[in-house]
């Protein structure tokens, strides 16, 4: 969405399948916040240590989920810094908001704070997730060519971030070796997180796995009721996972233990999605 505007929902719009359409909630037009004008945004990811599970061995080690996120403005030197940020605006969202639905314009973002899901749907109100996204990183639709499926933006946590003027930055990167260099750091960046995606669901350990899967169910689930809750039996988890209910019970045991969820039958309540988050988008060194 090109900066400075403000989409509604009006009745010919596509909201997300099965979920509800959120309007922006726009900050005032004062000074850009320092740490973004000045390119030093940083994410810092809680603490990695022993976030990954290895079976009779408890925690293992995992690089961290913030070990690779690339900070785009930092990939600035200051002019093309502030030509970028030239017309943009500041945004939040609450937890659970939509900040960018399939029929809106192009769209570019930096995350100043938050945490932020790009995933797409059907009609029948399934879900999948691309990537996620953590404060510095870019999020961008249309840069280069419109997808041809339909994508959404949630604000997983609450959210802070920076909207781009997408034609200015578009025609940047068509004559500034620079700028162009950032993009398609930018764009490495996020095929390697796709990537990673692919081989947790695929590769991944029982924990990693069921991790990704809360984690998305929950995610759907903050769109409809705005609570990052599962409501499912640990043999629907093992069913959904490809695995056996004895194993899931162990893996969420963990995962309880270490203050990452809570359980209740036919219940899972996310307390920390960062560190959940981490787990499922990062496969353990073991």
């Amino acid at each position: 969405m090109c900066a400075g505007s403000v989409r509604r929902p009006s009745s010919t719009s596509k909201a997300p399948p099965g979920n509800k359409m959120y309007d922006r909630v726009m900050m005032h037009d004062g000074d850009l916040p320092p740490d973004l004008a000045k390119g030093h945004v940083t994410f810092v990811a809680p603490s990695t240590a022993g976030v990954g599970f290895a079976q009779g061995k408890g925690m293992t080690s995992r690089a961290g989920a913030s070990s690779d996120c690339v900070q785009f403005l930092s990939l600035l030197k200051e002019p093309k810094r502030r030509r970028v940020l030239s017309g943009s605006r500041r945004e939040t969202y609450p937890a659970g908001a939509i900040a960018y639905t399939a029929e809106a314009p192009d769209y570019a973002i930096v995350v100043e704070r938050g945490l932020v899901r790009l995933y797409t749907g059907d009609p029948r109100g399934r879900q999948a997730t691309a990537f996620y996204r953590h404060g510095g990183e870019l999020l961008g639709v249309g840069l280069v060519k419109r997808p041809s499926i339909d994508l959404y933006v949630q604000a997983v946590t609450d959210a802070e971030v920076t909207s781009l003027d997408v034609e200015q930055l578009r025609a940047m990167a068509g004559s500034d070796v620079e700028v162009s260099r950032a993009l398609i750091t930018y764009f490495a960046n996020v095929l390697a997180h796709a990537v990673r995606i692919i081989a947790v669901r695929s590769l991944g350990n029982i924990t990693e796995r069921l991790a990704f899967d809360i984690l998305d169910r929950a995610c759907a689930n903050q769109l409809v009721s705005g609570k990052l809750v599962v409501r499912a039996s640990q043999q629907q988890l093992a069913d959904s996972i490809g695995s056996v209910r004895e194993v899931v019970a162990r893996s969420l045991r963990r995962l309880r233990e270490y203050g990452i969820v809570a359980t209740a039958p036919n219940l899972v309540r996310v307390l920390d999605v960062e560190r959940l988050e981490e787990i499922a988008t990062q496969l353990s060194a073991d």
